[in-house]
C-alpha cells in the first residue's frame, strides 16, 4: 500500500433505506454487513482486535483485498500456500492464516479465497465470511470469475461494488462485520470509525438458503 492512499472523495450515496428483515421476498436470507475502508494494517488490527473483544466472534468478521496488500501489510496473519500463477480452480484458498499472531489470529477467522481481479493490482482475496458467504458461493458457481466489481455486481448495488472494487484497487483493505442487530451495527460503525476506518456503513445482501459447502 501506498503512505498516501488516493481517496474518493464523494462515495456513492445509499441506494435505500436499509431495515432489519430476515428473509427476502423469495425466501433467501438477508444478511447486513457494515463495510469500513482501512488505508493502514495497524489501524485495521486494532479495529479487528476491539471487535473481537466487543462479542464480535470470528465467522461474523471478513476481509476483502488484493492479494499484493495482503503480501505486503498483512504478512503476519497469512502465509500464501498458491503461487501467483498456479492454475487453481476458482475459489480456492490462497493464503492461510499463521499460526500464532497474537490476539488479531484469534480474531480474524479462515483463510483468503481467490475471488476476482482489478485493473492496477490484480488478483483480489476474500474471507468465506465476506457478505454471509455470498461473494465465495457465487465465485464457486460462476463460470469465470472477471473483475471484482462484476463478481460484486452480482451481489450488491453496481454502483456500490464498482466503488468496492476502486478502493480494492488502490491497495486499501476492506473489513466486513455482519451485523445481526441494529445494536450490531451501531457498535461496529463505532468501532470501525474509532480506529480510522473509512466510510463504514451497511450494505444489505441476499443469501441463498443453502450456499456450496468450502471446506477451509
Amino acid at each position: 500500500m501506498t503512505d498516501q492512499p488516493r481517496v474518493q472523495q464523494n462515495p456513492p450515496p445509499k441506494h435505500r433505506a436499509m431495515h432489519h428483515s430476515q428473509f427476502g421476498d423469495k425466501g433467501e436470507e438477508i444478511v447486513r454487513e457494515v463495510i469500513g475502508i482501512f488505508f493502514d494494517q495497524n489501524h485495521l488490527k486494532a479495529a479487528i482486535n476491539d471487535l473481537h473483544a466487543s462479542g464480535f466472534n470470528t465467522g461474523q468478521i471478513g476481509l476483502l483485498a488484493s492479494e499484493y496488500a495482503v503480501e505486503e501489510s498483512l504478512g503476519d496473519l497469512y502465509t500464501r500456500i498458491n503461487e501467483p500463477r498456479e492454475e487453481v480452480a476458482p475459489p480456492h484458498m490462497t493464503f492461510v492464516r499463521k499460526t500464532s499472531v497474537g490476539d488479531t489470529f484469534h480474531a480474524l477467522g479462515g483463510g483468503l479465497f481467490f475471488v476476482g481481479s482489478t485493473a492496477a493490482l490484480g488478483a483480489v482475496v476474500a474471507s468465506a465470511a465476506v457478505f454471509g458467504g455470498a461473494l465465495v458461493a457465487g465465485v464457486a458457481a460462476a463460470v469465470t470469475v472477471g473483475t471484482i466489481g462484476a463478481v460484486l455486481g452480482r451481489i450488491i448495488h453496481q454502483s456500490d461494488a464498482e466503488y468496492l472494487e476502486q478502493q480494492v484497487d488502490e491497495g486499501n483493505l476492506l473489513l466486513f462485520i455482519r451485523a445481526d442487530t441494529r445494536e450490531d451495527e451501531d457498535r461496529a460503525i463505532r468501532i470501525l470509525s474509532k480506529h480510522s476506518g473509512f466510510d463504514a456503513r451497511v450494505h444489505e445482501v441476499p443469501v441463498a438458503p443453502e450456499p456450496p459447502l468450502l471446506h477451509r
